[in-house]
């Protein structure tokens, strides 16, 4: 157990249900204390994780020559490395802990480029890389989305070669640069 020095509050992101459809927001989970922290050593990848409940990815705590450095480890290590990786902000720590989703920036350029794709029946899978670009263009920004539409025009068209989707080069470009012109309308962007 891991007493915290305040409490914390993390937010888990909006999801869509796949069941659904529709948007789910977590309720936020506040605590005091990491009660439930387990520590995974991977030998092959020299790599050693915290994976604290309920946060769904694990944080890294040392790899390659820290962990050859380190050899044989000790508990009392683990947790010191630990207090040393939550730093002085753990909210902000943990919170970077959850994957970031789509329905999270419902305004950005990859999330209305999703919705568009949606609403014609064109859904991310799984397998494709649709979400990890929306993603990206999210993240990056409606700036430099129209800085680079022919990258994105390039990741749409790959995308339909894999899916066998006809694919017309001037379509797709008008329906990218009205994806980044609704998400800088959106955000009161010039």
């Amino acid at each position: 157990m891991y007493k915290l020095d305040k409490p914390i509050t993390l937010y888990p992101p909006a999801y869509t249900d796949p069941k659904t459809n529709k948007i789910v927001k977590p309720n936020p989970i506040t605590l005091e204390q990491l009660d439930n922290v387990m520590f995974m050593d991977n030998p092959t990848q020299k790599t050693v994780h915290a994976q604290i409940r309920p946060i769904p990815r694990a944080l890294l705590l040392f790899e390659k020559k820290e962990y050859d450095l380190l050899g044989d480890y000790t508990q009392a290590q683990l947790d010191n490395i630990l207090k040393q990786k939550l730093g002085e902000d753990p909210q902000k720590t943990l919170q970077s802990l959850y994957p970031a989703t789509l329905e999270q920036e419902p305004n950005g350029p990859g999330s209305i480029l999703a919705s568009m794709f949606s609403k014609i029946g064109i859904k991310s899978t799984p397998t494709c890389s649709c979400r990890r670009h929306a993603l990206e263009m999210n993240q990056k920004g409606a700036s430099w989305c129209e800085e680079n539409v022919p990258t994105i025009v390039g990741w749409l068209k790959e995308e339909s070669k894999k899916r066998k989707i006809p694919f017309v080069e001037s379509i797709a470009t008008m329906v990218v640069k009205r994806a980044i012109n609704q998400s800088k309308r959106k955000n009161n962007q010039k």
